[in-house]
């Protein structure tokens, strides 16, 4: 029977697909670029049969970039596609893509000039009919130029721009006679349609072939007096939209001066690209920008007067001395005063400014110092300050003069006063706390710090020494922090604990008001890092633990009961933070947990059915159980994890779903005797979808030839259940014994299954062995057989 089913499948594949027929045209198709060609044969069209299949071959493109046109009537009646390669329809098909744009006329497919040939492929005929197909071998380029220059020249010639007002600009016509704001719309809109046209013809120039370069081609010339008209327009549009948006631009600001000088780096731009402009445009240009500079003098002495302290100045001065020269216009005095007074002003604010920055770093260097001083050190600061006492700016600029009137200049002089003063005092503390600190020294090096103490209060105006003499009450900090961090490293938390615990309580300081913040945080990182460093070694000691114990085979239980899954160390005493820091210790249990029951389980039935796997011979079923046992523990929702755990668990029916599809199971022993007999058990669930109401499958047991090489004799199995009930080789059922005859494979059946409850095929048998045999399930519906 199964013979006779391999025939017949060989039978439909050798000559169940219709061939396809070779079309060959006569004449035969030229590849040479031209017009449209008609394909026949004898001058007639080729008759086509419903339901035949056929294909045409075409040679490939002379060039690189060219296309082949098809134009075929009742294309509807049609399937086909063109293609590189072709085998009869075997194999798979990559077809070239139709990039017509208009597919009911014709179909257009790139092609080349690196491929053998192409072929033309009719795999459905729908009714008898004549082919009606014309062919046309063209250049991408000239395809697509051709199709689209009326376009492009209708696109050139409604974007293009009248050149009246840029002609006429400054000769008959005024600036302000003309909608700036207008003209800059128009042209962008304009220029953007023409742009987008020049990219369109430089993605055609991109697959020119070289030869066609310098020709008298019609299309080619076509297109080289489209591009110079266009790249022409272009150039003029981007002029003329630079000039209408400037002027424009300035238009706006009027009666906003502020708004002017923003449009100054615009005027510069324009007057640095001048030459580009005819002369009657630059010179309306510079008309207007004349007028408005006669604003600008009483418009910043209004604002000035106005100033109400003592900052630097902001205005557009500093760039109007490059735009007036450069637009050929002169300074006038008025100008050259404000510009001038502009310049002493802020140059007087920045040595200011910079007296005042150079100050703060001396005493900064002075007074956040955190360490104690040499007896040399003051001297220095004192002669930095004298010195800068010595060289503070005079407010007597020429350019401030004429505007000594104004709030600004008398708040400025204001400031250098108060600077002066300022120095002035820091002068004299220094100088007494030059004279005092050889003194402390002294005291120090005697290691008299109540002396030390006792000096500082008698100068309470030099309290800027004293954070540098309370590195004394560092030191005692230091010392039991470093007892701290050693007992750490050693991974002796107790003594870490009860060390953090003392200096919580110590309160033996030389100052400890000033300590206590910095005791505080000191305190709290230690805090920290002991809580870190209980975290990370908990954790490192039980991934450590995992990574051991991947491959153990036996007591898996006493592994779970190991206390490398509990914390190195129970904290008792928090000084700070002590919820949060019970809230990490708590989460370093669920961790240890997680590592428990998820990681730990996980990694090890990946690593042992691994080796399962790859070799059931070694130790596989202490492997299986092993697997078996940590799947006890596995609170993880990896499937492929429960897969792993149900493949090496006896106890759990192996699925099989599909019918005719064999799978492996293995038989695993339940009893334990190593150098005995042991009995197996292996279960299957039957869950295969059935169109019957009551579907009824035979089971095919491939066995190890171990298993059943006395089956002819000695019945290999002990018990055959299905779902509870125990099956014997009578009645309705039959047990076919596994043998050579039939590659040690047992049938069992037929079994009726309920679709849609589990079905359960149990066998058990026993073998002197304390191994894990391999065994291939199948089922399918029961083959009747002839007699």
């Amino acid at each position: 029977m199964k013979k006779l089913l391999v025939i017949s499948l060989i039978s439909f594949l050798l000559f169940g697909c219709a061939a396809y027929k070779q079309l060959k045209p006569e004449p035969e198709i030229n590849p040479v670029e031209n017009g449209y060609i008609e394909i026949l044969k004898d001058a007639k069209q080729f008759k086509l049969k419903k339901d035949k299949k056929y294909y045409m071959v075409f040679p490939p493109a002379m060039q690189p970039n060219f296309y082949l046109i098809l134009k075929i009537k009742d294309k509807q009646l049609l399937n086909y596609y063109l293609t590189e390669t072709f085998d009869q329809g075997k194999g798979r098909i990559i077809e070239i893509p139709d990039e017509s744009p208009q597919p009911e006329v014709e179909n257009v497919y790139p092609i080349s000039n690196d491929v053998p040939r192409y072929y033309f492929v009719i795999d459905l005929v729908k009714q008898d009919m004549l082919l009606n197909m014309e062919y046309r071998y063209t250049a991408r380029w000239r395809y697509t130029f051709e199709r689209e220059y009326t376009s492009f020249s209708q696109t050139l010639s409604e974007n293009s721009i009248s050149r009246d007002i840029y002609n006429n600009l400054g000769v008959s016509l005024k600036a302000d006679e003309v909608d700036w704001q207008k003209e800059s719309s128009e042209v962008n809109s304009k220029l953007k349609a023409l742009q987008f046209l020049a990219s369109k013809l430089k993605k055609i120039e991109e697959i020119f072939p070289p030869n066609i370069l310098n020709t008298t081609d019609e299309s080619y010339q076509n297109y080289l007096t489209l591009k110079e008209t266009l790249e022409s327009e272009i150039a003029f549009q981007q002029k003329y939209q630079q000039l209408a948006a400037l002027l424009a631009a300035e238009r706006k600001t009027r009666q906003d001066m502020e708004a002017f000088f923003g449009k100054i780096p615009a005027f510069i731009q324009f007057f640095e690209q001048k030459d580009n402009f005819d002369k009657n445009v630059w010179m309306a240009v510079r008309q207007v920008l004349k007028s408005r500079l006669d604003e600008v003098v009483p418009y910043y002495e209004s604002i000035f007067a106005k100033k109400n302290d003592a900052k630097v100045i902001k205005s557009a001065l500093s760039q109007l001395e490059s735009l007036i020269p450069l637009a050929g216009l002169t300074f006038d005095e008025g100008f050259k005063k404000i510009a001038a007074f502009v310049k002493g002003y802020n140059s007087t604010v920045d040595k200011i400014w910079a007296a005042k920055k150079k100050f703060a770093a001396i005493v900064q260097k002075a007074e956040g110092r955190k360490s104690m001083p040499d007896n040399l050190f003051f001297s220095e600061i004192v002669t930095q300050l004298s010195k800068l006492q010595y060289t503070l700016p005079k407010i007597d600029h020429p350019g401030l003069r004429p505007y000594a009137s104004y709030q600004c200049v008398k708040l400025l002089q204001k400031e250098l006063r108060k600077l002066a003063a300022q120095i002035k005092t820091k002068l004299e503390k220094y100088r007494k706390a030059d004279s005092l600190v050889p003194k402390i020294n002294v005291m120090r090096d005697q290691n008299n710090i109540h002396g030390v103490l006792r000096l500082l209060k008698k100068n309470p105006d030099l309290d800027f020494l004293y954070p540098m003499y309370r590195s004394l009450d560092e030191q005692s900090l230091k010392s039991q922090a470093n007892s701290i961090r050693k007992a750490l490293s050693l991974g002796d938390f107790t003594a870490a604990e009860l060390t953090l615990k003392s200096l919580y309580n110590d309160r033996n300081f030389v100052d400890y008001q000033s300590i206590l913040p910095k005791k505080k945080r000191l305190i709290a990182n230690l805090q920290d890092s002991l809580i870190a460093a209980i975290i990370s070694q908990s954790k490192q000691r039980a991934l450590k633990f995992i990574e051991e114990n991947l491959t153990t085979v036996e007591s898996i239980d006493d592994l779970y009961n190991n206390p490398a899954f509990f914390p190195v160390h129970e904290p008792t005493f928090y000084a700070y933070q002590k919820e949060k820091n019970q809230q990490k210790i708590a989460a370093l249990h669920k961790e240890l947990e997680r590592l428990k029951t998820v990681v730990f389980p996980e990694r090890a039935i990946r690593k042992l059915y691994g080796q399962f796997i790859a070799n059931p011979e070694q130790d596989g079923v202490l492997k299986a159980r092993a697997i078996v046992t940590h799947g006890k523990y596995y609170q993880g929702t990896d499937t492929s994890i429960k897969n792993r755990i149900a493949e090496c668990d006896p106890n759990i029916p192996k699925m099989v779903t599909k019918p005719k599809d064999y799978r492996r199971v293995f038989a695993l022993p339940v009893t334990s005797n190593p150098t005995g007999q042991n009995e197996y058990l292996l279960k299957i669930n039957l869950r295969i979808p059935s169109p019957a109401q009551y579907p009824i499958f035979d089971v095919y047991l491939k066995l190890p030839k171990e298993l059943a090489q006395t089956a002819s004799s000695d019945q290999w199995y002990k018990t055959i259940r299905f779902n509870g009930k125990e099956i014997k080789n009578e009645d309705r059922y039959t047990i076919v014994a596994p043998g050579p005859e039939n590659d040690y494979e047992c049938q069992v059946g037929p079994l009726q299954i309920v679709k849609t409850s589990n079905n359960i095929l149990e066998i058990r048998f026993t073998k002197n062995a304390f191994k894990v045999y391999q065994i291939s399930v199948m089922a399918q519906k029961p083959i009747i057989k002839k007699h």
